[in-house]
């Protein structure tokens, strides 16, 4: 496809048609947008010129639309037009300036077009995902994670996995009995929030009628006790009774069970603790060990590499048509607070690729507002690099307020030596006097 509103580059057009190209040539949009839905193009052409560009919106719709590995070729003050060449970056795999080399030109197509068969679509980043546990991120904030997770795994001690909603507690869990020496047994898991509580205690106990129930069908392996905020009063006194002898009664029998468990709350449980709603010997049977998971927002860091996992298990529903995220997308999510955290950035991924009309995913297709909205604020950061040292320097913030300025634990929790803790506080302005709610002295 070779689209020039001047029709002036014919001599052009015949010399990669000289080059065993076949070209399909459109001096209209019109034309071009009916040529690209009857045929299918791997590699296109699309003339730039700065009279042109007194129309860029129709250009863009048009390169949004149909996602080939443009080349675009283009005078020189187009370049000059941030705009132009902003828009030339995000949609075209490379561009020319005229006048034009054939020959250059048609070695660069034959270029997109080996890029275009060989990549019909995304390969997986698996350098985005830690090879153990398969989870997604690089931040300083999940390599902590992973080291937690590692040496929870060698011990049978049940462990507590806390974090808000939408973190993956889940996948932590699986982690936990994948590194551990019960990966070859079995794993289950129990939600205690969506049993009703006549049935969640033959659920976990089994009974005469229903035969063995969770416990002993987990036995060897691990049991996942997912919302144990949400286990009744009676199912709380009986899992403690299990916890501490390690056998379950089932049909006036005493079973011995082996199963490792692991629990987690979305909630704070100490507040259940406390309210009398959860019982307090139960729960420190259940907390030898505890992971709390970070918050998205925590790891803003990590969006770009989570957005594109995402994106790449779901292409197959989007056959071709999208290539990735725009920059503004980018930025959007960055800003974005995540109260979902990570299961509220897969559900707008997924919303988004399906809503999408263009090539690049919108802000406006993630449900984080539009364009315009993303550019309007001139408070706003203009690039991504801005966006990460606003998320760290809020991010160090907070840890400062958690620990009431001091510097001394909130460096332990960040994981960096008190030096490095400084030094950060000093690039990104954060000052003790300004960041905390009380003192540092406690």
């Amino acid at each position: 496809m070779f689209c020039d509103l001047s029709g002036q580059l014919g001599e052009l057009v015949s010399s990669i048609e000289a080059s065993t190209w076949k070209v399909d040539f459109a001096k209209t949009f019109e034309v071009a947008e009916n040529c690209l839905y009857q045929n299918e193009y791997e590699v296109g052409v699309v003339v730039l010129r700065e009279a042109d560009l007194s129309d860029i919106q129709t250009i863009e719709e048009f390169l949004n639309r149909h996602a080939l590995n443009w080349v675009a070729v283009v005078e020189h003050a187009v370049i000059d037009n941030t705009i132009a060449a902003g828009l030339i970056s995000d949609h075209c795999y490379d561009y020319h300036s005229l006048p034009c080399d054939a020959t250059q030109l048609t070695a660069t197509l034959g270029h997109a077009y080996g890029m275009s068969v060989l990549r019909p679509k995304p390969a997986i980043n698996i350098l985005a995902a830690d090879s153990d546990t398969k989870m997604v991120g690089d931040s300083d904030a999940m390599h902590n994670l992973y080291t937690t997770i590692k040496k929870s795994a060698r011990v049978d001690a049940p462990v507590m996995i806390t974090g808000e909603t939408g973190t993956g507690k889940e996948l932590v869990s699986r982690a936990l009995h994948s590194q551990s020496p019960r990966s070859a047994e079995p794993f289950i898991t129990v939600s205690c929030a969506t049993i009703p509580a006549a049935l969640i205690g033959e659920e976990l106990f089994g009974s005469s009628t229903v035969g063995p129930g969770s416990l002993e069908q987990a036995s060897g392996g691990s049991i996942f006790l997912d919302s144990i905020t949400d286990l009744p009063a009676e199912q709380q006194m009986l899992l403690l009774r299990f916890m501490q002898t390690g056998q379950v009664e089932r049909a006036n029998q005493t079973i011995p069970v082996d199963v490792r468990v692991i629990t987690s709350s979305s909630n704070s449980i100490d507040e259940g603790v406390k309210n009398g709603l959860f019982r307090e010997d139960l729960y420190y049977r259940l907390n030898i060990l505890h992971i709390e998971i970070p918050p998205l927002r925590e790891r803003i860091g990590d969006v770009d590499n989570l957005a594109q996992y995402f994106f790449e298990q779901f292409y197959e529903e989007t056959p071709g048509r999208i290539k990735g995220f725009s920059q503004q997308a980018k930025i959007a999510m960055h800003q974005h607070n995540w109260p979902g955290n990570v299961r509220e950035l897969l559900n707008r991924v997924r919303q988004a690729m399906v809503m999408c009309e263009s090539s690049l995913i919108q802000a406006i297709d993630l449900g984080l507002g539009s364009h315009a909205n993303v550019e309007s604020d001139t408070n706003t950061p203009t690039n991504l690099d801005e966006v990460r040292a606003k998320a760290e320097g809020e991010f160090i913030r907070n840890a400062l307020e958690r620990n009431y300025n001091n510097v001394t634990e909130t460096a332990a929790q960040l994981g960096v030596s008190r030096v490095t803790l400084y030094r950060l506080m000093k690039k990104y302005g954060v000052n003790i006097a300004g960041s905390g709610r009380r003192s540092a002295s406690r």
